[in-house]
C-alpha cells in the first residue's frame, strides 16, 4: 500500500475529505493494473478492510469524476475497470485469450497531436490506446493445439 501522507496530498489537492474508503481504495489501485469493483472490494476483504460493494462503487465513481481515477470498458467481459492515472493518459494491450490487461508505458502519439493541431487545427486533449491480440501465455497455448 502506498504511504497514506501521499493518498492524503492527492485528496487534498483534489479537494475531497480524506475518508477511510478514499484511502483504502486508492491505497488498492495506485499500485496495481485497472481492476473491477468487485475485484477491489474482495481484495479489501481479504485484508480485513470492510467496505460495502457500493461505498467501493460510489468510491470509484466520485474518484473518477474528479479526475483521479480512470473508468474503462477494456475486455469484452462488460465490466468497467478503475485504474489510478499515474500518468496525463495511459494505454493498454488487452488479452482476448485470458483477458489479462498489460499497461504500455511508451506513447507513440505525442507527434501525432501536434500533427492533428498543425493540418486540421484540431487541438488534442488527450488519447487512449487500446490493442487487443493474445499474450505470450495464451500464445503459446493455441500453438499447441
Amino acid at each position: 500500500m502506498p504511504n497514506e501522507d501521499a493518498v492524503e496530498n492527492i485528496l487534498q489537492k483534489n479537494h475531497l475529505k480524506k475518508t477511510r474508503a478514499r484511502i483504502l481504495i486508492l491505497g488498492v489501485l495506485m499500485d496495481s493494473l485497472p481492476e473491477t469493483v468487485d475485484e477491489i472490494f474482495s481484495y479489501l476483504n481479504q485484508e480485513k478492510e470492510k467496505l460495502s460493494l457500493s461505498t467501493v462503487y460510489r468510491t470509484c465513481e466520485t474518484l473518477t469524476q474528479k479526475g483521479i481515477l480512470l473508468k474503462s470498458n477494456l475486455t469484452d467481459d462488460g465490466l468497467a475497470r478503475y485504474e489510478y492515472l499515474k500518468f496525463e493518459h495511459t494505454h493498454h494491450a488487452i488479452c482476448l485469450g485470458c483477458n489479462k490487461i498489460i499497461p504500455i508505458d511508451d506513447c507513440p502519439f505525442g507527434q501525432f497531436d501536434q500533427l492533428m493541431k498543425k493540418k486540421y487545427g484540431f487541438d488534442v486533449t488527450s488519447h487512449r490506446i487500446e490493442i487487443y491480440g493474445y499474450c505470450e501465455s495464451c500464445s503459446r497455448k493455441m500453438k499447441k493445439k
